[in-house]
């Protein structure tokens, strides 16, 4: 029987370029493509950044949500990032990819499990219940 290959990259959790390290809980390994899409949608915004950011994606946040960040434990990140894009299709075709068929609420807690700064979660407020 041919043997199936995954290729899967190291993804910092918290970037190195704004004060990630290569510790195991910084690292989650991820397919190649997945990778390339993070960095998509992601760049490597800090946490704040990142959650600012994905509140301002009408086209792909729900109307009545509010994404929160919040430190929960380790080391406060204090770098910046940037270059993510900004071009809506490669960021829908991005999300898309990454979400997998799920609803914001659940492609939300599979980017803190995966995908996000260890230090940080995010969480999914419901406006008007």
């Amino acid at each position: 029987m041919g043997e199936i290959s995954v290729i899967a990259q190291d993804h910092h959790r918290r970037p190195r370029s704004i004060g990630g390290s290569d510790k195991p809980a910084n690292i989650s390994y991820v397919k190649d493509q997945d990778h390339k899409d993070w960095h998509t949608l992601a760049g490597n915004l800090n946490a704040y950044q990142l959650c600012n950011w994905f509140n301002k994606l009408e086209f792909i946040k729900p109307t009545n949500v509010i994404l929160v960040c919040e430190f929960i434990n380790g080391s406060q990140g204090k770098g910046h990032g940037g270059h993510n894009s900004k071009n809506k299709h490669k960021i829908c075709s991005a999300w898309k990819s990454l979400s997998k068929g799920l609803n914001y609420e659940q492609t939300i807690e599979y980017f803190n499990s995966v995908w996000l700064d260890p230090s940080y979660h995010f969480y999914v407020v419901y406006m008007g219940r």
